[in-house]
C-alpha cells in the first residue's frame, strides 16, 4: 500500500444508508439542535411520491419543517434569494435537500446565504472563502445528479464555490428514494462517480484513507451499474450505486480534481452533453496518457476493478493495461444495455473532430 510522506484528512459526512433510513431523519436533526428544518427539492427530481415519505418520516416527531419544492433545472441567483427569504421568514434552522443536481447546488447556496445573512454570494465564490461553519445540511439524495452532491464544491450560474464547510453533515440514503428510471441520467451520475474515484485512487495526492472510500466506490460501481442498467428495480444494485457516489463525492473534496474530470466539463459544456457520460468515454483515454507518467498509480486501479485474485495473477508490468481494459469494456456493455444511448467515443457523442484542438485548448 502506498503511503505518502505526510498527508491530511478530514470527512465531516456521516452517511446513514439503509431501510427506513428516512425515519432516522428526526433523530440526525436532533443531534444537529435542529427543531424546525426547510425541505428543498423538485417536482421534477424528487416527485410527490418522495415529499411525502419524506413528510411521513416526521409524523409525531414534534419538529416543524417547511418545504419549497420548485427548484427548477437550471437555477439562477433569483431563485436563492426567494428561498433564502422564506427560510429567514419562517425562522428555519436547518437545511435538508431532497434530490441531487441543481437541487444540491440551490440548497448549499442558500445555506450560504443564511448562514451569512447575506443577498449576494459573488463575493464568497472561489476556494476557501467559506471559513464559518454553516448552518445544518442533510441530504436526501437520488441517482439523478452530477456526482458532486456530497463534495466540497456548488455552482450556482457561473459562480464555483469550494470549501469543505459546503459538505452535508449526513447523507440519508433510503432505497425508497433511490430510483433508477432513466438509464442515461444514472449513467451519467455515476460515471462522474467513478471518475473522481478513479483519478483519487491513482493520482499523486492519494493516501491511504482516500483510497478506502474510493476502493468501495469503484467496487460498488463495477459490480452494479451495468446490472442496474438492464434492471432497473435491481433495489441492491441501486443502493449501492447511491453508496459509491456519497463516496466518491467525499473523496473528491480530499484529492486534486484530475484531468478526466476537467476534459468532461469542458466537453459537456461546450456540446450540452451531460458531464459524466463525458467523463466515462474520456476515462479510459485519460488513464492511458498518465500510465505513461511514472508518478501515476494506475496499476493500482486493477484491485479494486477485478479482485485480489485476478490481481495476483497478473503480471505487474500489464496490470494498468488490463484495468483499463475493464473500463472499456464496461463502457461497451453501458452501450450494449441501452442500444446505443450511452456513447463510447466522442465521435458517437457528436462531438466533431475539428473541435478537439478547442477543448484541449
Amino acid at each position: 500500500m502506498f503511503l505518502p510522506d505526510n498527508y491530511e484528512f478530514y470527512c465531516p459526512v456521516k452517511i446513514n444508508s439503509g431501510n427506513r433510513a428516512l425515519e432516522h431523519l428526526p433523530i440526525e436533526l436532533n443531534a444537529l439542535n435542529s427543531r424546525n428544518p426547510f425541505i428543498i427539492t423538485s417536482k421534477d427530481v424528487a416527485g410527490k411520491e418522495a415529499v411525502q415519505k419524506i413528510v411521513n418520516a416526521f409524523k409525531n416527531s414534534g419538529i416543524t419543517i417547511g418545504i419549497f419544492d420548485a427548484v427548477p433545472d437550471v437555477p439562477g441567483m433569483k431563485c436563492i434569494e426567494e428561498i433564502s427569504n422564506i427560510y429567514r421568514n419562517k425562522e428555519h434552522d436547518s437545511i435538508v435537500a431532497l434530490g441531487s443536481g441543481s437541487v444540491v447546488n440551490v440548497a448549499k447556496a442558500v445555506n450560504i446565504a443564511v448562514s451569512y445573512n447575506i443577498q449576494g454570494l459573488k463575493d464568497l465564490a472561489g476556494d476557501d472563502l467559506i471559513t464559518d461553519p454553516l448552518g445544518p445540511f442533510v441530504l436526501v439524495p437520488t441517482l439523478s445528479g452530477t456526482g458532486y452532491e456530497t463534495s466540497r464544491f456548488a455552482k450556482i450560474e457561473d459562480l464555483t464555490f469550494s470549501s469543505h464547510f459546503l459538505m452535508p453533515d449526513t447523507v440519508v440514503i433510503d432505497p425508497r428514494i433511490i430510483k433508477a428510471k432513466d438509464s442515461q441520467i444514472v449513467v451519467a451520475t455515476v460515471m462522474a462517480a467513478l471518475t473522481h474515484a478513479v483519478e483519487a485512487y491513482t493520482c499523486q495526492a492519494k493516501n491511504p484513507l482516500t483510497d478506502m472510500y474510493a476502493y468501495a466506490a469503484i467496487q460498488y460501481i463495477v459490480e452494479n451499474l451495468v446490472n442496474v442498467v438492464k434492471k432497473s428495480r435491481n433495489r441492491e444494485g441501486r443502493m449501492a450505486l447511491a453508496n459509491a457516489t456519497a463516496m466518491a463525492g467525499c473523496v473528491l473534496s480530499r484529492t486534486t480534481l484530475g484531468m478526466v474530470h476537467t476534459l468532461g466539463e469542458v466537453v459537456g459544456n461546450m456540446f450540452d452533453i451531460p458531464h459524466g457520460i463525458c467523463m466515462g468515454v474520456l476515462l479510459p483515454y485519460g488513464l492511458e496518457y498518465n500510465t505513461i507518467k511514472n508518478d501515476f498509480h494506475t496499476p493500482d486501479l486493477l484491485l479494486p476493478l477485478a479482485g485480489f485474485d485476478e490481481y495476483a495473477r497478473t503480471s505487474e508490468k500489464l496490470r494498468a493495461r488490463v484495468a483499463i481494459n475493464m473500463i472499456i469494456q464496461m463502457q461497451h456493455d453501458l452501450y450494449d444495455a441501452t442500444k446505443g444511448e450511452i456513447p463510447r467515443t466522442l465521435e458517437e457523442a457528436e462531438v466533431p473532430r475539428y473541435m478537439l484542438q478547442d477543448i484541449a485548448e
